[in-house]
């Protein structure tokens, strides 16, 4: 997994919890287009961004053209709530609660569903 433009504290607690989820963090890329960039030379199975005012969408657009069997998920500041682009999806899907132990779970699902394929 790669983790994007997120708040520099967010990155280091979210990659720290999710090594201990046992899910590998790839990366962490600040830039718009080093993200993009990133993705399509480490093809990871997900992508984190920030959810943010609409600007993480854009990224997100962004990301899945550069690599499109990548899984992008916008995370809110606020831990509140998530949204899922799967691969070969068009919307994304919109999860509300439990927001850190569904992050765990995509991305668990995500690599669980890479390694069948």
């Amino acid at each position: 997994m790669l983790l994007g433009d997120l708040e520099p504290m967010t990155r280091v607690g979210m990659r720290k919890w999710l090594a201990e989820g046992g899910v590998e963090v790839v990366g962490e890329v600040d830039e718009p287009a080093e993200i993009v960039a990133e993705s399509r030379r480490l093809a990871p199975d997900a992508v984190v961004l920030a959810l943010g005012d609409g600007s993480g969408r854009m990224l997100g657009k962004q990301v899945r053209g550069a690599a499109p069997t990548v899984t992008v998920i916008l995370w809110a500041r606020d831990e509140t709530e998530m949204e899922v682009l799967e691969p070969g999806t068009a919307a994304p899907r919109r999860v509300a609660t439990g927001v850190p132990d569904a992050l765990l779970r995509e991305l668990t699902s995500v690599s669980t569903t890479r390694e069948r394929v």
